[in-house]
């Protein structure tokens, strides 16, 4: 099954320049699947403020958000076809 995954705004720089970035995943795949192939593929150059290496995971200040929902939780069901978008919480005042 492929999952997309979009990187928004200055994220994409860590996915080598391009946003969206398509993932083939095995039948049944789950979200905490996705991780670990993001990990495969970007986890060197995922900045530690992003990507934390030991969990292989996105650092809070990071939003994922697939299909309406927040994924969160390593067990999420993924959709083939879903689109996955990785965007950094901002603040400012």
């Amino acid at each position: 099954m492929k999952v997309y995954v979009t990187f928004v705004g200055p994220l994409a720089e860590y996915a080598g320049g391009v946003p969206r970035v398509e993932f083939d995943l095995p039948e049944g795949a789950v979200y905490g699947d996705l991780l670990e192939e993001i990990d495969r593929r970007f986890g060197p150059s995922l900045h530690e403020r992003i990507w934390d290496r030991e969990t292989k995971t996105f650092q809070p200040r990071i939003l994922v958000l697939g299909e309406g929902r927040d994924h969160e939780a390593r067990e999420t069901p993924l959709a083939d076809g879903e689109q996955i978008k990785v965007i950094p919480i901002l603040a400012g005042g």
